[in-house]
């Protein structure tokens, strides 16, 4: 099965060869919560005021902590909510449905991806021009001001360069595994801007890189290996020994030949649920 994720930020498409949405829960799939709840044999099933409630095991293959979820339905069997619950009974995930409409219908051309690129496109280019729009306004309110104070002085951006993409602030994982440690911390220049090193030593060594990324002027599509894990605002490539993802502008490796990748998620979780500078 092929599965293509569009990252418009980037203008660029991920391409995997993949059965990844068949092999794990999801909560904003009807299908696979069916399944989830066909093939657990000690479902539970319970009736309030409001509706009926299932309780069945999950399958997330990348997040052991994910053990069991529950679905919320109406009178009807129409699905309300899913929450996703660790061992503790701490909802980790919750879908909220307003609406559920089973006889949808989708145009021909809906997963067509020369026409989803096309539309990314189109709506990039409306909000730059609206940008710019808004930005010749400001000028000539500015001008106009200028005008009418004599004294005004005059300014240029004579002495103003274009500046390379900059990291402003380390970012630094919110979890590490047991006896983990920073160890190293390297900056280095590349052509497009900058490339951060974090080097962490003790039982479960790993490196951390963080590197600015920058939107291609044409669209690209690249072949992609490895499985891919849902993270908070974006998708995960994993590999037998590494992370990798982009968000917010900045592409990040988690890297190793000694952690397991359950740790390595764990890292690359605690990056995207709440980034923090030291």
């Amino acid at each position: 099965m092929c599965v293509i994720v569009v990252t418009p930020s980037l203008n660029k498409s991920f391409k995997f060869q993949s059965d990844w949405p068949y092999n794990n829960s999801q909560v904003y799939l009807l299908g696979s919560i069916l399944d989830d709840l066909t093939s657990d044999e000690n479902r539970k099933f319970e009736e309030n005021d409001d509706g009926y409630l299932f309780t069945s095991s999950v399958n997330y293959p990348n997040n052991q902590k994910l053990v069991k979820q529950r679905i919320y339905m109406d009178k009807d069997l129409n699905i309300n909510e899913v929450n996703v619950l660790d061992e503790n009974d701490n909802t980790q995930i919750k879908m909220v449905f307003d609406k559920v409409d089973l006889k949808a219908k989708f145009n021909s051309d809906y997963f067509d991806l020369d026409q989803l690129i096309k539309e990314e496109n189109n709506n990039s280019n409306s909000d730059s021009n609206t940008e710019s729009d808004n930005s010749n306004m400001e000028n000539n309110d500015s001008n106009t001001d200028n005008n009418i104070n004599d004294n005004s002085t005059e300014t240029t951006n004579e002495d103003e360069t274009m500046e390379s993409a900059t990291i402003e602030d380390v970012i630094y994982p919110m979890y590490l595994p047991t006896n983990t440690y920073l160890t190293n911390q390297e900056t280095v220049e590349t052509e497009d801007g900058e490339r951060l090193i974090l080097t962490f030593g003790g039982d479960n060594p790993f490196m951390l890189i963080e590197e600015t990324v920058n939107a291609l002027d044409e669209h690209l599509i690249v072949p992609t290996s490895g499985e891919f894990d849902l993270l908070v605002d974006t998708i995960g490539v994993v590999s037998d020994n590494s992370i990798n993802w982009v968000s917010n502008g900045i592409e990040y490796y988690v890297i190793s030949d000694v952690a397991p990748t359950s740790e390595l998620l764990e890292v690359a979780r605690s990056i995207s649920v709440l980034p923090v500078s030291k």
